[in-house]
């Protein structure tokens, strides 16, 4: 009996027309939204930038402007966002600001998630981030908090851990700690734990407009009727995390209403006696309610009170949002959560008197009062070998056995008997260094801020310490350098190109 041989050719995947995915969404739509829609999908998504307040001049969007001939725009429902024309000025992505981290570029539409929770300045409280990377939304989240309280951002894929620890660190934040696991797992793991939960769910990505990080691909009802069985589970698990009175916001990228408007009933029906639907309409300066019915089905919940943004309601890519308040326990199973001793994988929490002395030696070589940043931040010092870090105190506190991929700030490290403090603590701390702070005129400037020594260098400053955080006249900070014979050694030059 022959064997039949493999077929050695590939499965091409056709990605459907533009105006074949249109016409999959005309029945959702009147007659002259629909002749909208047709009309925005064929416009260019502008960027769009979100302003870094741990960073940021208050005035930065004015300044960016002026700078570089920019037209910046207000986003409707992110007072942080900005619309961003160029005008044939320079780009969004190679402006200091972006490589310093003094703002993110995102979709429009993705900053809508994290400006529907009730976060007041300053809150303390406790957020889960259940399917994180690559990090926007965890920072927006860092942002409202302003650095306080715990950020716990996860996300399941091995390979995307990496993209949130970089974009958490060029935002600056102390107040994270980075988990790989199942976001199923949470709600299970943490029952009643959390003040608020975001689950921006892997999802489908019909959103009508190419976007970098929401590209155009094909999907099969299937693939979408399994995306949507996960997604039940994902929002499960955020409700259960959150405590009585918490909110969970779930987001997706699609407009397919299986992994939307279906997502929600299917949680809704099981669990309305505790889960409550928030109205968020008053958020918006427009409403842009989800659908009530589908293929002659009529929702139970009233979808009026979730977010559907069309492309051209708010001129941004396809989106769906929406809020929800857990009213009472959701009474499920629970588990023991994994454990990892913090100590078995090399970090030691300083005592009070190696505190004590660190931060006094601090002040000598920099100027900066870091006792007074740990009390009033709740942070905690740790060092793991050469390296010291700054620990969320809240990790510490309630989720100090939980391995973690990574946590908080690493502050600097030791080579020899000179401390280096690390560059991203100076990119958001080091313009209160004001015994290591020089101010270069903007030709020297340029040169250190595209990476490059300084040579020639002459230090002027009464200092006996040997870096230096370098700054320019508009206050703009670029990195820290050494102290050498000949030059003022480029400690940055990686992160600034």
């Amino acid at each position: 009996m022959k064997r039949k041989k493999k077929s050695t050719q590939k499965t091409i995947l056709i990605i459907p027309t533009k105006a074949e995915q249109l016409a999959a969404f005309q029945p959702l739509l009147s007659a002259d939204e629909f002749a909208e829609l047709q009309i925005e999908v064929e416009k260019a998504l502008p960027p769009a930038i979100r302003i870094n307040p741990l960073k940021a001049p208050p005035d930065l969007a004015q300044a960016l402007s002026a700078r570089y001939g920019w037209t910046l725009a207000p986003i409707p429902f992110c007072e942080e966002g900005f619309r961003v024309q160029v005008n044939d000025g320079l780009a969004v992505s190679a402006a200091l600001e972006h490589r310093t981290g003094q703002y993110y570029i995102q979709e429009a539409a993705s900053m809508l998630p994290v400006a529907l929770f009730d976060i007041h300045a300053g809150d303390e409280g406790l957020t889960l981030d259940l399917a994180a990377s690559p990090g926007g939304k965890t920072t927006h989240i860092v942002a409202r908090q302003n650095d306080r309280g715990l950020v716990l951002a996860n996300d399941s894929s091995q390979g995307r851990i990496q993209a949130l620890k970089v974009v958490l660190q060029h935002w600056g934040a102390t107040n994270t700690a980075v988990t790989r696991f199942a976001g199923e797992k949470f709600g299970v793991w943490f029952p009643t734990t959390f003040d608020r939960a975001l689950i921006d769910a892997p999802c489908s990505m019909q959103g009508l407009r190419t976007a970098e990080s929401h590209d155009e691909r094909p999907v099969t009802d299937k693939e979408s009727c399994a995306l949507a069985q996960r997604q039940t589970a994902l929002l499960v698990s955020a409700l259960q995390a959150v405590k009585v009175g918490g909110q969970v916001v779930y987001s997706t990228c699609t407009l397919l209403p299986g992994e939307n408007e279906g997502v929600v009933e299917a949680v809704l029906g099981k669990f309305g006696h505790s889960v409550e639907l928030v109205d968020v309409t008053p958020k918006l300066p427009h409403p842009a309610p989800g659908i009530q019915e589908l293929d002659g089905k009529v929702y139970q919940a009233d979808m009026s009170r979730v977010v559907r943004l069309w492309p051209h309601r708010y001129q941004t890519a396809g989106f769906f949002a929406c809020l929800l308040q857990k009213t009472a326990n959701l009474d499920l199973k629970t588990s023991d959560a994994p454990t990892h001793s913090m100590e078995g994988a090399g970090f030691y929490e300083f005592s009070y008197s190696e505190t004590e002395k660190f931060t006094r030696d601090f002040i000598s070589w920099s100027g900066y009062y870091l006792a007074a940043y740990l009390q009033e931040h709740q942070r905690t010092l740790v060092k793991r070998d050469a390296r010291v870090f700054l620990f969320p105190r809240l990790l510490l506190e309630q989720f100090r056995s939980l391995p973690v991929q990574s946590a908080g700030m690493l502050l600097g490290e030791w080579e020899g008997e000179t401390f280096i403090p690390s560059h991203e603590w100076v990119l958001r701390f080091g313009a209160q260094c004001v015994d290591c702070l020089v101010t270069l005129e903007d030709e020297q400037f340029a040169i250190f801020s595209r990476g490059d020594d300084l040579m020639g260098y002459e230090d002027s400053m009464q200092s006996a310490a040997v870096i230096r955080v370098v700054m320019d006249r508009q206050g703009r900070l670029a990195g820290r350098g050494r102290i050498m014979l000949d030059r003022l050694k480029n400690l940055s030059s990686r992160h600034l190109r």
